[in-house]
């Protein structure tokens, strides 16, 4: 089985692992955060977190 690759170039959507290492944050923190936010997408078993709406999320909330 092959390696899954990923880019460091988020746009909109990124996996857990991606935003992870984009905040420096534990998983568990920024999944809650994320659900808080309404910004965790759910492809089948694939989640995904909308940038964006955690960007504006952690700006009001921490800022």
């Amino acid at each position: 089985m092959r390696k899954a690759e990923f880019s460091n170039d988020i746009q909109k959507l990124a996996t857990k692992l991606q935003a992870r290492e984009r905040y420096k944050l534990s998983m568990g923190t920024i999944m809650k955060i994320a659900e808080q936010a309404n910004a965790v997408r759910r492809f089948g078993r694939s989640v995904r977190i909308d940038i964006e709406v955690l960007d504006r999320a952690i700006e009001e909330k921490y800022s």
